[in-house]
C-alpha cells in the first residue's frame, strides 16, 4: 500500500477523487486528521460533504425501510442521502461496518446507486477511511471486490512532522506547543507528534492540536497540569510542562520586528530556538506584510534553525508573497548557501 503525507493526500484528493472522480480509500491510525483532511480538500474544491460513520449505521439506513403502500413494498429512504447539489461521500470507518452495509457501499461505488435511488450527477465523489488491524483498532477484512471498486487507490496515511507543523501554525495551535513537538523530535529517540507504541499512552495529531492545545490555551496551575497528563499520560506531560515552564526568556517577537537584536548576541538552549522559529512563522503567515524583516532575522540564526524557519515559512505563505518578497531577491544566494545548495526557485 502506498504511504502518504496529510499534504499530499489532500493534494491526491482534489485530483483523482473530485476532479477525476474516482473512489478512494485511506487508511491510518486513528487521530492521523482524515476525515478533516477530506473535509478541508472538499470545501477547498466547492464541495459539501455527506459524513457516514458507518460503524453506527444499519442496513435500512441507506436501503431504506420497507412500507407496504397501495403500490406494493416500498423503501422510505434516509432523507440524508442527497438529491441535488454537488458534494463528496465520505464513508469512514468502513471496515467497522457490517457485512450488508459493505455490499450496500460496492453497489454505491460500482452503479452509483442503492437500489432504487440514484446519486445526482454532482455527488458521484466518494471517499471512504478505516484503521488497520495494527492501528489497535476494531478492522475486519474488505471483500476483494469492495476493495477492488476503489479504482482511485488504496493509501496509507503517515502523520507527518513537517506538514503538521505547517498545518498547525495556520490553525490556531499555540506556538509553545508547536515548538515542543518539533524540539522533542529532533532530541529524543521516541516519535512525539504520532506513537502508539505497546502500552505506552497514545499520541496522535489530533490529542494535540485539540485537548491539549485547550488546555495550554485556557488552563493554567495544577488544574492545567493534571489536564496535560490526563491526555498525553504523566511521564509525557511533564515533559511538556517543563518545557512550557522554561520559556519564560523566550524573546520578544514584537521587539525583534522592531529592531532589537539584542536576544541573539547570546546561546540560549535549543528549546527556545524551536520556539522563536514557531513564532516567527506565525508572524509571517498572520502578517505577511513582515515578511522582509522576518527573513532578515533569520540571518541572525545559525543555518540550522535558520533553514527550518524558512521552509516553514514557504510551506505557510503564498508562493505569490514569497515572490514578490525583495529582500528573498537580494539575498538569493544566502538562502541557497543556508538550505544546503538546494536551488531556490518559486
Amino acid at each position: 500500500m502506498k504511504q502518504i503525507k496529510p499534504g499530499e493526500l489532500k493534494s491526491l484528493l482534489l485530483e483523482v477523487a473530485f476532479k477525476g472522480g474516482l473512489p478512494v480509500m485511506i487508511w491510518g491510525a486513528p487521530g492521523t486528521g482524515k476525515s478533516q483532511i477530506v473535509r478541508e480538500a472538499a470545501q477547498e474544491y466547492g464541495l459539501s460533504m455527506l459524513d457516514l460513520r458507518l460503524n453506527y449505521y444499519e442496513e435500512s439506513d441507506l436501503l431504506g425501510i420497507p412500507v407496504k403502500t397501495e403500490h406494493g413494498m416500498e423503501f422510505v429512504k434516509y432523507s440524508q442521502l442527497p438529491a441535488s447539489g454537488r458534494g463528496v461521500w465520505f464513508l469512514d470507518e468502513l471496515t467497522h461496518a457490517r457485512t450488508s452495509l459493505q455490499g450496500l457501499v460496492f453497489q454505491l461505488l460500482q452503479d452509483n446507486a442503492i437500489e432504487s435511488y440514484s446519486v445526482p450527477e454532482g455527488w458521484r465523489h466518494f471517499v471512504a477511511a478505516s484503521n488497520l488491524a495494527s492501528h489497535r483498532s476494531i478492522s475486519n477484512p474488505m471483500p476483494s471486490g469492495l476493495q477492488s471498486r476503489f479504482t482511485g487507490g488504496h493509501y496509507l496515511l503517515v502523520p507527518d512532522l513537517e506538514d503538521w507543523t505547517s498545518w498547525a501554525t495556520t490553525h490556531g495551535i499555540d506556538s509553545r506547543l508547536i515548538s515542543f513537538i518539533n524540539y522533542m523530535e529532533k532530541m529524543d529517540r521516541k516519535p512525539w507528534l504520532f506513537r502508539m507504541e505497546g502500552s505506552e499512552p497514545i499520541l496522535t495529531p489530533r490529542n494535540w492540536a485539540i485537548g491539549v492545545n485547550y488546555a495550554i490555551q485556557n488552563l493554567q496551575g495544577k488544574l492545567m497540569e493534571n489536564a496535560i497528563m490526563g491526555m498525553i499520560g504523566e511521564e509525557n506531560g511533564i515533559e511538556l510542562i517543563q518545557f512550557l515552564k522554561a520559556t519564560s526568556d523566550l524573546p520578544d517577537t514584537d521587539k525583534i520586528l522592531a529592531g532589537d537584536i539584542s536576544w541573539f548576541k547570546s546561546q540560549h538552549d535549543p528549546s527556545r530556538y524551536y520556539l522563536l522559529i514557531s513564532s516567527l512563522a506565525k508572524e509571517a503567515s498572520r502578517r505577511p506584510e513582515k515578511l522582509d524583516r522576518i527573513l532578515e532575522i533569520l540571518l541572525h540564526l545559525n543555518d540550522e534553525y535558520a533553514a527550518q524557519a524558512f521552509s516553514l515559512i514557504a510551506k505557510t505563505l503564498p508562493r505569490k508573497r514569497l515572490i514578490e518578497s525583495r529582500f528573498l531577491s537580494a539575498n538569493l544566494s544566502r538562502f541557497k548557501e543556508i538550505l544546503g545548495g538546494v536551488d531556490v526557485t518559486f
